[in-house]
């Protein structure tokens, strides 16, 4: 890709990574306290929310890893991996976001705290902080720096961490928004143009789908029954979507979070089936030779769009890439900051930290966030590896507390909750290290094993046992009432 790049995309580049310090440099200026640089003083409206919720919840992650599936598999990444997502979106706009309107929180650990009890909320603030370091974004800007320049991939990681940490230390939740928007709109329009490019250079949907193999084009694809429920398993993470929770807290109101969710829901669908497509047409320019057949499948997305693009519209996809980069990472420091500080420290204390003092521990917490992401950022060897196990372990530990408290708050007994979130977590944790010190790669499946079984399977297990975690410790001796 670094032979189409010209001076101009690096212009563009440039005015774009700019353009996000000094909307961190004005929302500074609104911030005096903790309340307004975590919650944008509860005030965030439908189309901020709209703009926030699409760019924050779709980073490189779903970015890259839905074009390298595509690559691999064909559309059961739209169908199998994607599709699955829009009725868990739809369930957090009519049947969650309702209920949490509804308690005192700012977080996710809080909310199960505010059910549960303290433990609990340890529990989830551990589970959430794994899930929300922004470590899957943070690999993806190494494999963008890597691809358009040539920079060593730590380095273009920790160049684009570090800007996004600037302007999230300075305007904290109200910056991360204000840029969103902006994100938004650049995420969107390049990822809309590049089909566009794609679709005419090869000769539209048909030309595309009459020269790939029909395997590729079959919705489940050659996945196992036991694949299909871990993805639909795994699907159900917005119902307890750290980045979601903050959202709805800190809206202006539950209609602007319910219309904000709906009209996002939309906007994911099409922004996955464009990342689908352009993973088929990468799978499509290697057969016919107009890219090398040993490219690497997750960053088949750059050099597909850096044969395909002209100079400028080169530059402003780039930007695009960075945008839905720095808007996960933006976002989820401050929420993994917030998982440190907020509902990890400050509840040991017998005296609360002062507002100025929370609000300088969590912004030293968001700098350790990216560090230990940078530490983590390159030990997966896919996208998609990463995402399964972060959505595994924050599954296993919060899913059974939070859907009895918010559907049956009757059964939501404190000593069920933590035995439940801890179970989880436990289980969910220590697989994944089993499956690391004891597992071997097989390179046909593209997955650890363990004793046969793909890590993939891990949430199949751990799921299970926290909700018989949950049914154990609701016979048991019934807790003090909160």
């Amino acid at each position: 890709m670094a032979e189409h790049w010209t001076g101009i995309d690096s212009a563009i580049l440039a005015a774009y990574m700019l353009g996000m310090l000094g909307i961190g440099v004005i929302a500074m200026r609104r911030i005096s306290a903790f309340e307004d640089w975590f919650m944008a003083g509860r005030g965030l409206t439908t189309p901020i929310l709209v703009a926030t919720l699409v760019s924050t919840y779709y980073g490189l992650d779903v970015t890259f890893g839905s074009s390298e599936t595509a690559f691999e598999e064909g559309v059961s990444a739209f169908f199998a991996y994607s599709a699955p997502f829009y009725l868990a979106y739809a369930a957090c706009a009519l049947l969650v976001a309702p209920r949490l309107r509804k308690i005192p929180a700012r977080t996710l650990p809080e909310a199960v705290a505010h059910f549960y009890g303290p433990s609990a909320g340890r529990a989830a603030a551990f589970a959430s902080f794994f899930y929300s370091a922004p470590i899957l974004s943070v690999a993806g800007m190494g494999l963008i720096g890597h691809a358009v320049f040539g920079w060593d991939p730590l380095l273009a990681a920790a160049g684009g961490a570090a800007i996004a940490l600037v302007y999230t230390l300075m305007g904290g939740l109200l910056a991360d928004a204000l840029t969103d928007t902006v994100q938004f709109a650049i995420m969107c329009l390049s990822a809309s143009v590049a089909a566009a490019f794609a679709l005419h250079a090869l000769g539209g949907w048909e030309g595309l789908s009459e020269r790939l193999d029909p395997s590729l084009l079959r919705p489940g694809g050659d996945l196992h029954v036991s694949d299909l429920l871990v993805y639909g398993l795994v699907a159900m993470s917005p119902l307890i979507e750290p980045a979601f929770y903050q959202r709805i807290f800190a809206g202006v109101g539950i209609r602007a979070v319910r219309n904000a969710l709906l009209i996002g829901l939309v906007i994911w669908a099409a922004y996955d089936w464009i990342m689908v497509f352009l993973g088929l047409v990468g799978r499509d320019m290697v057969a016919t030779g107009q890219l090398d057949a040993g490219l690497d499948s997750s960053s088949i997305l750059l050099h597909v769009c850096g044969e395909l693009l002209p100079t400028g519209v080169l530059g402003l996809f780039v930007a695009g890439l960075f945008a839905s980069a720095m808007s996960t990472v933006d976002s989820y420091t401050l929420i993994a900051a917030g998982n440190l500080v907020y509902d990890g420290v400050q509840p040991l204390r017998k005296q609360p930290l002062s507002d100025r003092a929370l609000l300088h521990w969590t912004r030293v917490a968001a700098a350790v966030t990216l560090a230990v992401s940078l530490l983590l950022a390159l030990r997966f060897d896919r996208l998609r590896d990463a995402w399964i196990f972060m959505a595994t372990v924050l599954i296993s530990t919060v899913m059974v507390p939070m859907t009895v408290a918010l559907f049956a708050p009757r059964r939501a007994r404190p000593r069920a909750g933590a035995a439940a979130a801890w179970t989880g977590f436990a289980c969910a944790m220590g697989l994944f290290l089993c499956f690391e010190i004891f597992g071997v790669y097989d390179p046909e499946e593209e997955t650890r094993l363990l004793l046969g079984a793909p890590r993939e399977w891990a949430l199949l297990a751990s799921l299970p046992a926290s909700a018989l975690a949950f049914v154990a410790a609701s016979f048991g001796r019934p807790a003090e009432a909160r």
